[in-house]
């Protein structure tokens, strides 16, 4: 997807007069290049652009804002040409304004189902008060109409037929209230769980990577630390791989984006696959990096798994174009320790997965306690 459209590839200069000097500029390019490195750090999943892109985009405009490089859809061989002071003002923008419109788009979207329900629940109890107000009218006009035959002094009889009619009419309406009122509690009830599921499904989504169906690097930050807690209070081994898929930029030159983006879902595929349990914890926590935690799994066993995803992933035949693709990853492993934090712990993992890569990739090398 491209921010930039061709009426604002012009670049604009941001001309010094004699009241501004580039010191004092500079604060000012400081912080927009900040904000938009904050705007990346936060981004989410929307829909066709995952959080990993918008990110990318980013830190593409913010280098551009801060060190003149070239912005996203620019010819990178006209970096040259580019002063330090000249900057795609109207390009950053545009891209600035589509991203908080796909943004609104999204919400909007994701919360327009969970209004409808909610506004059929008040719909529905707002019907069910006027119809006990309608009934008490109801009740009351009966008892002010055997009241009105009591004092009209009407023969006995009469007055007994009139007061087995209204008591009736009142039992009538009694039955048709604790029905009305069981036939709604049923259907508020049925509302409620509908509404329920579904906000339990929009979190879930939340959660997900959704090119991959892993969940994604938000989730995998709450559950990590949640899982440290956790297994400090336990006692309960606890290990966490660190996955890299090795070349994988080569891939993406080679042949195309969606040739890398079949790797990753087929990665993922191996993933569920060689950790079943539900207490298996795996998410994509960036590009082509993924990160696994194995609750109450020790090292020896970690390891033997690591080996099945590592052979999983050699194994891999992928057809893209008639052309083959061969995949291998690179893995580090660490088992929490009684001397960890949860920094410690999660630094010893990618620093292994580092010596997996330095040591020439395929291959998991666990990393020792510090």
């Amino acid at each position: 997807m491209s921010w930039d459209k061709k009426s604002n590839q012009k670049t604009l200069s941001i001309q010094a007069d004699n009241t501004a000097s580039p010191a004092m500029a500079d604060p000012a390019l400081d912080t927009a290049g900040a904000l938009l490195r904050i705007w990346g750090k936060h981004a989410f999943d929307l829909d066709q652009l995952d959080a990993r892109t918008i990110k990318e985009l980013c830190e593409t405009w913010a280098r551009h804002i801060l060190v003149a490089a070239p912005y996203p859809g620019a010819d990178p061989n006209a970096a040259e040409s580019i002063r330090d002071a000249e900057r795609n003002w109207p390009g950053l923008r545009d891209f600035a304004t589509q991203l908080r419109k796909r943004e609104n788009a999204y919400v909007t979207s994701s919360l327009k189902d969970i209004r409808q329900v909610l506004g059929d629940l008040v719909n529905s109890l707002g019907k069910a008060l006027i119809e006990d107000q309608e009934e008490q009218v109801e009740i009351i006009n009966q008892i002010n109409h055997l009241k009105d035959v009591i004092d009209s002094n009407a023969p006995l009889e009469a007055i007994k037929r009139e007061a087995t009619e209204v008591i009736s009419a009142i039992g009538r309406i009694a039955e048709f209230r604790q029905h009305t009122r069981q036939t709604m509690l049923g259907a508020l009830t049925d509302k409620l769980q509908s509404l329920r599921t579904e906000l339990s499904e929009a979190r879930r989504e939340m959660e997900l990577d959704p090119l991959t169906r892993l969940y994604n690097r938000k989730a995998f930050d709450q559950h990590f630390l949640r899982t440290f807690e956790l297994s400090k209070l336990s006692s309960q081994p606890v290990c966490l791989l660190m996955v890299d898929l090795d070349h994988f930029k080569r891939i993406n030159d080679q042949f195309g984006h969606l040739a890398g983006d079949l790797v990753l879902k087929s990665f993922a595929n191996c993933c569920t696959q060689t950790f079943p349990r539900r207490s298996d914890f795996v998410a994509r926590y960036g590009g082509e990096e993924f990160a696994i935690v194995l609750q109450e799994t020790a090292a020896d066993a970690a390891r033997m798994l690591g080996g099945r995803l590592l052979q999983a992933i050699r194994n891999l035949r992928l057809n893209y174009e008639g052309r083959e693709l061969r995949v291998t990853a690179s893995i580090g492993l660490a088992e929490l320790s009684i001397t960890d934090d949860a920094g410690s712990w999660l630094q010893r993992a990618d620093s292994a997965l580092y010596r997996a890569k330095e040591n020439g990739r395929n291959q998991l090398i666990q990393g020792f306690n510090l």
